[in-house]
């Protein structure tokens, strides 16, 4: 018998809703719960590599190849000089089987929207605009009261709810808050060129980190790492003219771009931050995964990886193990190293961005030994 038979997941992202998928299709009544009206998020693209697609493909096999048309896939990430000069160009493995590319590039939105019409079809049911206001933990199950004024009883509660978590804040008063790591993030959605070259690029600058990540046969998306000491909110009209002078040093295809960067609906500016908590993610019958627990920066392109191998494995521990103490506990063994090196490499990649002069900075040698670990069974 399953560790547990009826689970409730709060959060609608793709740690909640692979984590859906796993469990139904392995016989485990799993219902999701999503603050928002819609599942669908605003930004732009999200790039996911091998290890992250290999993962997919253990969640849903359609998911993945319905996700490998409509997106874009990349055989490898080259290190560039602010005009265009490959440094150092790294084959991406492809970890999800020799038909499925490296690495892959796709819009935020489509991708969501996969995600849950393919839990959906694995039988979740899912009730948008409803969160969670309280929990009880009892013996023999865990007691939660919603939103909508509804009280149901659980086996095993998931919050998936993200980095500013209200299940972390609710059983895990003590967890450590998110930190901002003195970085933001733009992304700018932009056509394609008529000869684009199907690498995701990084160009390192004198003052900033660029890059280009294909999205689809006709866009992709630039994103551009800015040094910001202090949260600010310019107003929103004002982006297209920000992006394009941070962009200003840089040439070739993302000083083509540039030029492209007019909409201010197409540019997406995010404070980064980031959260480890410590061992263990699970109290009693309520269980942290994806960013709630690890919310890491996109330095390596490896958040998607750790949220979706969360849900991969939970629903191995949960099949077997017929008491749910144990199978927490296996989870938290397969998973905390593995978000470990995530979010600390990634944070260190910022640092060393921060610090443009540092001597030990080795942003394609970190890269290569986190993918080398990531390629590694979970």
């Amino acid at each position: 018998m399953a560790a547990a038979r009826k689970v409730l997941i709060v959060g609608g992202g793709p740690a909640g809703l692979c984590a859906a998928t796993v469990l139904n299709k392995g016989g485990i009544e799993a219902e999701i719960i999503e603050i928002n009206e819609d599942l669908r998020p605003l930004g732009s693209g999200l790039t996911m590599v091998g290890p992250t697609l290999r993962a997919l493909r253990m969640v849903d096999e359609e998911a993945l190849d319905r996700c490998i048309r409509e997106g874009a896939g990349h055989p490898a990430l080259s290190f560039c000089t602010v005009d265009g000069r490959v440094l150092e160009r790294v084959e991406m493995a492809q970890m999800a089987g020799p038909e499925y590319p490296g690495g892959f590039g796709i819009m935020r939105p489509l991708f969501w929207g996969i995600l849950a019409e393919t839990a959906q079809r694995a039988g979740t049911r899912i009730r948008t605009s409803t969160t969670v206001r309280a929990i009880h933990q009892l013996e023999e199950a865990v007691q939660v009261e919603l939103s909508d004024g509804s009280i149901a009883s659980y086996d095993l509660l998931i919050g998936a709810d993200g980095l500013h978590s209200k299940v972390r804040e609710l059983v895990f008063p003590d967890a450590p808050r998110p930190r901002l790591t003195g970085q933001t993030v733009w992304r700018a959605v932009v056509p394609r060129p008529a000869d684009p070259g199907h690498d995701i690029a990084m160009y390192y600058g004198p003052r900033h980190k660029a890059g280009v990540n294909p999205v689809s046969d006709t866009h992709m998306y630039v994103f551009l790492v800015e040094n910001t000491p202090e949260i600010t909110y310019p107003p929103r009209e004002q982006w297209p003219a920000m992006i394009r002078s941070l962009l200003a040093e840089f040439g070739g295809i993302i000083g083509w771009a540039r030029e492209r960067m007019t909409d201010p609906e197409q540019i997406d500016r995010r404070p980064l931050q980031a959260i480890l908590l410590p061992p263990p993610w699970y109290r009693g019958r309520v269980l942290l995964i994806g960013d709630a627990a690890h919310a890491t920066t996109p330095h390596l392109a490896m958040g998607a990886l750790i949220a979706i191998e969360d849900a991969v494995v939970l629903g191995e521990v949960l099949q077997a193990h017929d008491d749910l103490k144990a199978a927490l506990a296996e989870f938290m063994r397969r998973r905390f190293e593995r978000a470990r090196i995530v979010v600390e490499n990634s944070l260190q990649l910022g640092e060393w961005e921060k610090h443009p002069g540092d001597p030990a900075a080795d942003h394609a040698g970190l890269t290569n030994s986190t993918y080398a670990a990531m390629a590694a069974p979970f």
